[in-house]
């Protein structure tokens, strides 16, 4: 979930309140999606979490009454446009950020743990004797290595 967003509550605009209150009026209490459609209604507006959920819920496979129901197309084009502004924003947001000079706003600020090493770079050994040196036995070690992780990566 977007940390900035979580707490937003998105108003439904007049014109999708109305089919929705349309469509509230015209159905039954034990019809799929009543209890929905009447939060809906009566809070005439949802929050992101809800909002998700909806747009989740309405493009995977929702029965087409209960789809019609709670908006149907209009709902999920509001839906689509609305969190897609609200995202963009957002991430606007952060670049300019990081294009003023700020590190990766994208990434949550944390601790770390300066005694790991969490990339476990080898630094290659440094030849010491004039054997070590004639011989390249440092550099043949790197490479044998490296053709270890190879051979793990490909196997």
């Amino acid at each position: 979930m977007n940390s900035t967003l979580k707490n937003d509550f998105y108003r439904i605009p007049d014109e999708l309140l109305d089919i929705l209150i349309k469509n509230l009026k015209s159905s039954g209490s034990e019809v799929s999606g009543y209890g929905r459609l009447k939060t809906l209604c009566s809070n005439k507006g949802v929050n992101y979490g809800q909002a998700k959920k909806i747009k989740h819920e309405m493009e995977g496979d929702m029965d087409p009454s209960v789809f019609k129901l709670v908006g149907g197309d209009e709902m999920i084009t509001w839906l689509n446009d609305k969190l897609g502004r609200e995202r963009d924003i957002v991430d606007t947001t952060k670049r300019r950020k990081m294009d003023a000079g700020l590190k990766n706003q994208f990434k949550k600020t944390h601790n770390k743990d300066k005694n790991k090493n969490p990339t476990k770079v080898n630094l290659a050994g440094t030849q010491k004797t004039s054997d070590e040196i004639f011989n390249n036995r440092v550099v043949y070690e790197q490479v044998s290595r490296i053709r270890e992780i190879i051979k793990k990566i490909i196997i």
